[in-house]
C-alpha cells in the first residue's frame, strides 16, 4: 500500500477533514494534501504522527498482494476515467488476492478501511467480496465491511464487456445479494 492511500484511507475511516487531521498531527494541510494525492512521499516519522492522529496504526502483513484499500483506489482511479473494465479487472484481481491467502494474512488484506471509490456501488462490491472471502474460511470480518449495506432494492451488476449477460441471482453469493450487487460466485474464480 502507498503512503498517500494509507494516509487517505486513515483519515475516510477515521472521519476527519484534512484540516482537522493537520491540526490533530501538527502536519501542514498543504503538505497532507500533497501526501494524500501522491505528490510527496512522507518520512516514516510524519506517516506515523498521520496514523496516530487517525488512531491507526501501521501493521505489516507478509504478503505481496495489494490490499482492499489500494485496489479500492485503483478502482476510485478508474471510475474517475471512466473505465469500467478497468475498475472490474481491479476488482477481480482483489478476489484472487484474497482467495489466495490463508488466515490472518488474508484479514490483513481487508483490515485498512478503504476511502471511498466515488460509487457507493463499487464500495458495497469491494465490502461483499472481503466478506464472502473472509467468511469461506470462518476468518473475522472487520467493522467496515459489516456497515457497507449496499442498496438491495436497487440492485446492480458492474459492466464488464459489450456483452453483458445478466447475473442470476440464484448464483449470487448471499454478502453481495444482501448489498444489491449483482456478480455470480463463479465470476470471483480466478481463471
Amino acid at each position: 500500500m502507498t503512503a498517500s492511500v494509507l494516509a487517505r484511507s486513515a483519515r475516510a475511516a477515521s472521519g476527519l477533514t484534512q484540516s482537522e487531521l493537520a491540526i490533530r498531527s501538527g502536519i501542514a494541510g498543504s503538505s497532507l494534501s500533497l501526501i494524500e494525492h501522491g505528490k510527496r512521499e512522507p518520512t516514516v516519522s510524519t506517516l506515523e504522527a498521520l496514523l496516530r492522529a487517525t488512531r491507526h496504526t501501521v501493521v505489516t502483513v507478509p504478503t505481496v498482494r495489494s490490499d482492499a484499500a489500494r485496489i479500492a483506489s485503483e478502482i476510485g482511479e478508474a471510475i474517475t476515467r471512466s473505465d469500467d473494465a478497468w475498475a472490474f479487472r481491479r476488482f477481480l484481481q482483489l478476489a484472487d488476492n484474497l482467495a489466495a491467502e490463508r488466515g490472518a494474512t488474508r484479514v490483513g488484506l481487508a483490515l485498512t478501511e478503504p476511502a471511498p471509490t466515488g460509487s457507493e456501488r463499487w464500495d458495497a462490491a469491494i465490502a461483499a467480496l472481503c466478506e464472502y472471502r473472509l467468511k469461506a474460511d470462518a476468518l473475522p470480518v472487520p467493522d467496515w465491511v459489516t456497515t457497507q449495506t449496499g442498496h438491495p432494492d436497487n440492485p446492480w451488476a458492474p459492466r464488464t464487456s459489450d456483452y453483458d449477460i445478466p447475473a442470476d441471482p440464484t448464483r449470487v453469493p448471499a454478502e453481495f445479494l444482501r448489498r444489491g450487487i449483482l456478480i455470480e460466485a463463479e465470476t470471483l474464480e480466478s481463471v
